[in-house]
């Protein structure tokens, strides 16, 4: 029997093309099911696939059409989600097809936050007081209830787009209009028109990184996360495993689990985001996937010789899923940002990084001449770089100290009118 299988992803960019590099690697045949064939070259897959099928990801029925009419239909071993927006849409057509996938209510879940949060009130799990709003009235009254500070955010979105930290009725009102405003995200997905607002929750921020067999996690690891200062939300520094609050790492691994469950994810790979509260870990969010930001495709990697996507696409196809720890080590991805609004020259010191002997990899984003901004998503980060060490302590410190000495120049723009 031919050990090569056929295996599908929708659409995969961010965290999926290391799906399709890791299946690739094994040696199967792999199809990338996207929205149009320019995809591969703009999120970088372009050479770890062997064909191509075109749908329009955002339609059940598109996709399950598509699947039909290629020369695949009834060969496909594994569909796998590659992005997080068509996680539902992929999990339905699996089912309809016969094969192994997330429960689609699961996914319908993970993908938008205020049913995970209804998941989670209705479970008892530990998350934030919210509302569901529509309009900046229903906002505001939710705002009185709840008491600022809130937090408002779009229920189906992701990298942070559009989340804003609100003190008062005037920002709220600032806020709602540009949310309301906001109506596509990433690869034209509708922006869904209900809104969250939420209670915020005080506390260091973390993410576990699992993966479940029946509900109980074969793998498990506290990743510290580092964000930008208010009224933002952008994550700067992950550094795994967590170097701090170490005493409190199982109360985070269970409540993450319990959230998990709690949503019926209950097997494969997710990335659960927690605030350690003065009352305790609290959910911020869940996604039914490996934790994007190179935290799986490196920082598992580097710090303990953990593949989470070859154990994934190993549970999809039904193999045997090994994912044990094979060294204790440490890393640390730290993000540059700007941290005012204006037109690029250059990062002085950057070049200078891929010298120094505990940087893995140093990627610069953005281009001299690009108009750069206050850093309010992920989109807006200007590079990165990764460090190993042999513990967190040591991996975070360095990365702080490299970031430190980084400084974004601004182009003069008089002079360049001039």
């Amino acid at each position: 029997m031919s050990t090569v299988k056929t295996v599908a992803f929708v659409e995969p960019s961010f965290y999926g093309v290391s799906f399709a590099k890791v299946a690739y690697e094994q040696g199967h045949r792999v199809i990338s099911i996207v929205s149009s064939e320019d995809n591969p070259k703009k999120y970088g897959y372009e050479g770890i696939y062997h064909d191509l099928i075109v749908a329009d990801i955002r339609d059940e029925d598109s996709l399950f059409q598509a699947i039909a009419e290629s020369p695949y239909a009834g060969k496909l071993d594994a569909l796998i989600p590659a992005t997080d927006y068509a996680s539902h849409l992929t999990a339905k057509v699996a089912e309809r097809l016969g094969l192994r996938s997330v429960p689609y209510e699961a996914a319908l879940k993970s993908r938008n936050k205020d049913l995970a949060r209804q998941a989670y009130a209705e479970h008892g799990v530990p998350s934030a007081e919210f509302r569901n709003v529509k309009t900046f009235e229903e906002a505001a009254a939710a705002a009185e209830e709840i008491g600022y500070p809130v937090v408002l955010k779009p229920t189906n979105c992701a990298s942070s787009q559009n989340v804003y930290f609100i003190n008062d009725e005037a920002e709220l009102r600032r806020a709602m209009d540009v949310i309301v405003a906001f109506k596509v995200t990433y690869m034209d997905f509708k922006v869904r028109e209900e809104y969250l607002i939420e209670q915020y929750l005080q506390g260091p921020e973390f993410s576990v990184e699992l993966f479940l067999r029946n509900g109980e996690p074969l793998f498990a690891a506290v990743t510290e996360k580092l964000t930008t200062p208010l009224p933002y939300f952008v994550e700067t520094l992950h550094t795994l495993p967590s170097p701090s609050h170490t005493d409190r790492q199982e109360e985070i691994i269970r409540t993450a689990v319990d959230a998990l469950k709690a949503i019926g994810l209950t097997n494969g790979p997710s990335h659960v985001e927690v605030k350690l509260t003065p009352s305790g870990p609290r959910i911020i969010e869940v996604n039914g996937r490996p934790g994007g930001d190179h935290i799986s495709s490196d920082l598992l990697v580097l710090a303990f010789g953990v593949d989470i996507f070859e154990a994934t696409v190993n549970y999809y196809l039904g193999h045997p899923v090994a994912i044990g720890k094979k060294h204790i080590r440490a890393a640390t991805i730290a993000y540059v940002t700007a941290e005012r609004d204006g037109v690029l020259e250059r990062i002085e010191g950057f070049e200078l990084l891929p010298q120094h002997p505990s940087v893995i990899r140093a990627h610069i984003l953005a281009v001299p001449g690009d108009n750069v901004v206050q850093a309010k998503s992920s989109d807006d980060r200007l590079a990165y770089f990764i460090v190993a060490s042999d513990t967190p302590q040591e991996a975070k410190r360095l990365a702080l100290s490299l970031l430190d000495g980084l400084k974004v120049v601004y182009r003069n723009q008089e002079a360049e009118i001039a």
